[in-house]
């Protein structure tokens, strides 16, 4: 029964005691928080000592603290880590401190010596006759406990009980608001860094194009001796005389792209003489309302890609010195031994060596022809204007490989779903040349009297096209690699099969400027399957 005393409106000093709380909540640093809610407390209630737990089962978002106020000092002690979490298990387990965790609810204590709630532990010192304990709740979880103690029973009343829980419920709403001031002060450290760090170089505009974010890189290319604080808040058009590179950059901005839609082009700066992969993504605030309408703009990731066009015009260069100087010499080769064969005896030696230097020589204008090809196919333009008959066309390939399939007395199956097709849009002589790659790769590796098998179809708009073998096969761990320029598979059966490693890296070059796709299945010891996909267009 609540005595009459306890039902007393509150005190003047009751209502200064809130005021004093309420300021808390413009506090940010949690441990000077903690340290002015036990000094609070601890002064206007008349406690001896205090303890402020904060549970160890929030150690995602709070250290394990351990605070002690003894009365006539105005010092705030803290247990070190090791300490708080065995004063933490053993009070949350046994004592006061535990039932109000499980309870989630205060609790007053008048009297330690009469109430089963109170634990005196062998090696307490505190001399509590009375407590009081509130817990820190915030969305139904207990964050933590803070603990008033005196000498003498019956110290704390309800009403102060009924004190302390405001005061608590003040706190925890600090406390929070603390952990998330200082995590979003960690996040922006951790961003500003990770911008410095960044060698790309990072734009973030607003729907009017206004500079929100630019690490270092990006405010040097913006201005000369710029820095991120300079450049951010002005808008992209204050700087386009400084570099041609942004004007394309402008233009997306002036010509708005669709929110989650992304656009990357290549340009090149002639200030710098520098060259830029442009990647420009549109983004949109996704808390709308009608009062608050969403914020939208634009990130602009730069990445210098000079010493890859360096590398990209080098290689030109020496496909070029390929092309033309070593077409010459090897012409020669070929065109001295057959003078040099011409006066050579039958059964001469000396044949036999001219015969494999006119081999190798072959061989070494097959691989520049092979190479010149497929860069020819990457880069030069490539004209779709052409409508085919597709069934036509395997019908041609197949005609084309069936001496190559005969010559190893292997088995070829055909399966085309290709009747009543309309007429499809690609360029007939590169798919020709895709086909034919494939099947006959099939037949390089797969053994003599072994099984082809062809398929072709339309799904979805795409035709498909699957060359499957019960050859050699290939390992997992080269699969990723199969269609690289000049990469073999090193294995033991397929060692005798001669080939440069162009082929497969054709067939990728020639569908992905149709803009398909090329993949492969296999099994060592089983066989393989590769096949491509085009558009219909």
């Amino acid at each position: 029964m609540m005595r009459p005393d306890l039902q007393q409106p509150p005190s003047i000093e009751d209502l200064d005691l809130l005021a004093e709380t309420s300021q808390l909540l413009t506090m940010l640093d949690r441990d000077r928080l903690l340290e002015r809610v036990i000094q609070l407390t601890v002064r206007s209630l008349g406690a001896e000592k205090a303890s402020l737990l904060l549970h160890p089962d929030h150690t995602e978002e709070w250290n394990q603290v351990f605070i002690k106020h003894t009365n006539g000092s105005s010092k705030v002690q803290r247990y070190d880590q090791e300490q708080s979490l065995h004063f933490a298990r053993r009070v949350l387990d046994r004592g006061l401190a535990g039932w109000v965790v499980r309870h989630k609810q205060g609790a007053v204590i008048e009297d330690t010596e009469q109430d089963e709630r109170w634990h005196i532990f062998p090696d307490s010192t505190s001399g509590a006759r009375s407590a009081l304990c509130v817990p820190f709740l915030y969305n139904d979880s207990v964050l933590g406990v803070l603990t008033l103690l005196h000498s003498a029973p019956c110290h704390f009343s309800d009403t102060q009980l009924r004190l302390l829980t405001i005061i608590a419920n003040q706190a925890t709403v600090a406390i929070r608001n603390a952990h998330l001031f200082n995590t979003m002060h960690r996040q922006q450290r951790q961003l500003e860094a990770i911008l410095h760090a960044m060698p790309d170089l990072l734009l973030v505009l607003d729907e009017e194009g206004r500079l929100l974010i630019a690490n270092e890189a990006a405010a040097r290319l913006l201005e000369n001796g710029a820095t991120q604080d300079s450049v951010v808040g002005r808008e992209l058009r204050e700087f386009l005389h400084h570099d041609s590179v942004l004007y394309m950059i402008y233009e997306t901005v002036e010509n708005p792209i669709k929110t989650g839609q992304s656009i990357s082009f290549e340009t090149r700066s002639e200030q710098q003489r520098r060259d830029y992969l442009v990647a420009i993504s549109a983004w949109e605030n996704s808390q709308e309302s009608a009062t608050y309408p969403a914020p939208a703009g634009y990130v602009v990731v730069m990445r210098d890609i000079t010493t890859l066009r360096d590398l990209n015009r080098f290689k030109d260069e020496m496909l070029q010195m390929a092309s033309h100087d070593l077409r010459s010499p090897l012409a020669l080769i070929v065109g001295y031994c057959s003078l040099i064969a011409l006066e050579t005896p039958e059964e001469s030696v000396v044949r036999d060596y001219l015969n494999v230097i006119q081999r190798s020589t072959e061989r070494m204008k097959t691989l520049l022809d092979d190479l010149l090809r497929v860069e020819q196919i990457r880069n030069s333009p490539l004209e779709l204007h052409e409508q085919i008959d597709v069934l036509d066309l395997a019908q041609v390939v197949l005609n084309n490989v069936r001496p190559l399939v005969d010559s190893k007395q292997q088995h070829l199956e055909v399966k085309l779903s290709l009747d009543n097709l309309p007429g499809v849009v690609v360029n007939p002589l590169l798919v020709r040349e895709a086909m034919e790659n494939l099947i006959s790769n099939a037949v390089k590796y797969t053994p003599v009297g072994g099984r082809i098998t062809v398929r072709s179809y339309i799904q979805t708009g795409q035709l498909h096209f699957i060359v499957e073998d019960n050859g050699i096969g290939i390992p997992r761990q080269a699969l990723p690699r199969v269609f690289e320029s000049f990469y073999r598979v090193r294995q033991e059966d397929g060692e005798h099969a001669e080939g440069r490693g162009l082929g497969l890296s054709l067939v990728k070059t020639i569908i992905e400027r149709h803009n398909g796709e090329v993949w492969v299945e296999s099994e060592v010891g089983v066989g393989s399957r590769f096949g491509f996909w085009v558009p219909i267009e």
